[in-house]
């Protein structure tokens, strides 16, 4: 791939590239960016398999944008160490950092922002601090002007669903947690944020989404095999407990989450991921 692809390439939030098409990009020996890592924990997206039997770092549209300003801080005269820092674990972003590169439709720092926020801070922090202080600004029964903010909303949602997809999902150990939205539900941020947080800590789980039917659910627990650890049942409206009571099962936990149920379970990301870790 030549050099003038790649520089447009990091508009694609779901490509990966390698660490020598990196190199070439930024105009560096590839030994520069296994010295970086090794050094100053200069991170990649992830590992993937190679043709022999080692592993290939991959590096996300992120990971490119910090390494470029990593290098434009060096070629300023900062120290390698001190540029890292500032590239990649930055101080902590606020509310307003992410909601400003929102309102300039600008995906590509928005992601990057809540990608080093996560790996320095974790996500149930980024959730609490950043993702739904912003989301309850633009779209919250506060917002004061909800309607003109839609655009904005769907924005910032697509970024933080892209920013949780690139947390690495552990190879399944043992039962699976299972997620998913009761019937007519379609507010999946939080479960997208759970799954993350679960990945982090090693727990495998699955994603079902929005606007799961009852057979359906039926059918999933069905299928699993061994059945899972756990199901969560996210409701943004109001669900009556009755209609999903009956999935609970001596080996699946049934775990209630969302403003919608009269009592739930879990009333926080923090309660929940409390309740289905060790």
């Amino acid at each position: 791939m030549s050099s003038t692809a790649l520089s447009a390439a990091p508009a694609d939030q779901d490509t990966t590239w390698t660490a020598g098409a990196v190199a070439r990009l930024l105009g560096l020996p590839a030994s520069t960016l296994r010295g970086w890592h090794r050094r100053y924990r200069v991170p990649a997206g992830h590992t993937a398999a190679g043709a022999g039997s080692g592993r290939h770092r991959r590096y996300t549209a992120g990971d490119i944008q910090a390494l470029r300003r990593m290098k434009e801080l060096i070629d300023h005269g900062m120290s390698a160490q001190s540029a890292a820092q500032q590239a990649f674990y930055p101080a902590p972003a606020t509310t307003g950092d992410l909601l400003a590169a929102v309102s300039r439709m600008d995906t590509d720092a928005a992601v990057a922002l809540l990608e080093a926020h996560v790996r320095t801070h974790g996500v149930v922090h980024t959730w609490q601090t950043l993702c739904r202080p912003a989301l309850n600004q633009l779209g919250g029964p506060r917002a004061t002007d909800a309607g003109r903010c839609v655009d904005l909303v769907h924005v910032l949602s697509w970024s933080i669903t892209v920013a949780l997809h690139r947390i690495p999902v552990p190879a399944p150990i043992g039962p699976v947690v299972l997620l998913a939205c009761v019937e007519d539900e379609r507010h999946t941020l939080a479960l997208e944020a759970l799954r993350a947080a679960l990945a982090l800590d090693g727990v495998p789980a699955r994603l079902l989404g929005a606007s799961i039917p009852l057979q359906a659910l039926r059918e999933a627990l069905r299928r699993i095999d061994p059945a899972p650890r756990a199901l969560v049942l996210w409701a943004h409206r109001p669900t009556r407990l009755d209609a999903v009571a009956e999935l609970a099962t001596p080996d699946t936990r049934l775990l209630l989450t969302g403003p919608g149920w009269p009592t739930a379970h879990a009333r926080s990301l923090a309660d929940a991921l409390s309740l289905l870790t060790p």
